[in-house]
C-alpha cells in the first residue's frame, strides 16, 4: 500500500510523540536530587506521558492507514491528556485542593466528550481549546505557588504560544501538527524541571518545619525538667 502525504504526516505525528516523554525523563534524571522512582513529582509526570503516548500514537496511526481519524480514538487521546493534566497540576502545585479543582474540570470535559450531546462527540475544536485552557490552569502554580520567580515559565510560555498556533490554527496545514509535537520537547523538559525543583524546595521546607518542631519540643521538655525541684534536695532530716 502506497503511503501518501496524509499517511506520512500521521506516521510523523506518531513518531514525534515519543521525544517529549524522553525529555520529561531527562529532566527528572538531571534535575532531581534523588532517583526518579523515589520522586513523587517524577512518577506523576512520567505516568501522564505513559498514558498520552499510546493513545496519541494509536489515533495517529489509525488515521495514517485509514485516511481519517476515528472519533473514539480522538476522544480517548484527549481524555488521556486531561488525566495527565491532573497529574501535572499536582506535581506543579503539591496542593490537593487545586488538584481536585483541575480534576473536576477534566472530569466534566470527559463526561461531555463521551456522554454529552452527539455533536460534541465529533467536534474536536472545542475540546482542543478547552484543553489549552486546562494547560494554562495547571501551569498557573508556577506563578502563585513559588516563593521566587520561576525562570522555567519563560520558555514554557513561548512553547505554549507556538504550540497553540500549530495545533489550533495550523498555519502550515497538516505539517503543523508534527511541529506542535516537537514543541512539547522543551515544554515537557521545563515543566518537569519546575516540578522537580519545587518538590525539592517543598521537602526541604517540610523537613525544616519538622526539625524546628522537634527542637522546640526538646527545649520545652528541658525547661520543664529544670523547673521541677529535685526531691532529694527537699528531703529534711
Amino acid at each position: 500500500m502506497e503511503c501518501g502525504e496524509v499517511c506520512q504526516v500521521e506516521i510523523l505525528n506518531a513518531a514525534t510523540m515519543l521525544p517529549p516523554m524522553f525529555s520529561c525523563a531527562a529532566a527528572c534524571w538531571l534535575v532531581g536530587p534523588k532517583a526518579w522512582w523515589r520522586s513523587h513529582a517524577a512518577i506523576a509526570l512520567l505516568s501522564g506521558w505513559f498514558l498520552m503516548v499510546p493513545a496519541s500514537t494509536a489515533s495517529h496511526l489509525y488515521c495514517a492507514f485509514n485516511g481519517q481519524y476515528l472519533p473514539k480514538l480522538e476522544r480517548l487521546d484527549q481524555a488521556c491528556i486531561s488525566i495527565a493534566s491532573v497529574l501535572a497540576a499536582w506535581a506543579l502545585s503539591r496542593s490537593n485542593l487545586f488538584t481536585a479543582f483541575v480534576g473536576s474540570i477534566c472530569i466534566s470535559l470527559d463526561l461531555l466528550m463521551f456522554a454529552g450531546p452527539e455533536e460534541l462527540h465529533h467536534h474536536v475544536a472545542w475540546r482542543t481549546e478547552t484543553l489549552a485552557c486546562v494547560v494554562l490552569l495547571y501551569l498557573s502554580p508556577m506563578v502563585w505557588r513559588r516563593n521566587t520567580f520561576d525562570f522555567s515559565i519563560i520558555p514554557i510560555c513561548l512553547c505554549f504560544l507556538f504550540g497553540l498556533a500549530m495545533a489550533v490554527w495550523a498555519p502550515l496545514g497538516p505539517r503543523s501538527h508534527p511541529l506542535f509535537h516537537l514543541t512539547l520537547i522543551p515544554f515537557s523538559y521545563y515543566t518537569s524541571r519546575s516540578a522537580i525543583l519545587f518538590e525539592k524546595t517543598h521537602e526541604e521546607m517540610r523537613d525544616f518545619l519538622i526539625t524546628s518542631k522537634h527542637e522546640e519540643s526538646d527545649t520545652d521538655e528541658s525547661t520543664t525538667l529544670k523547673a521541677v525541684p529535685r526531691l532529694d534536695l527537699m528531703v529534711t532530716y
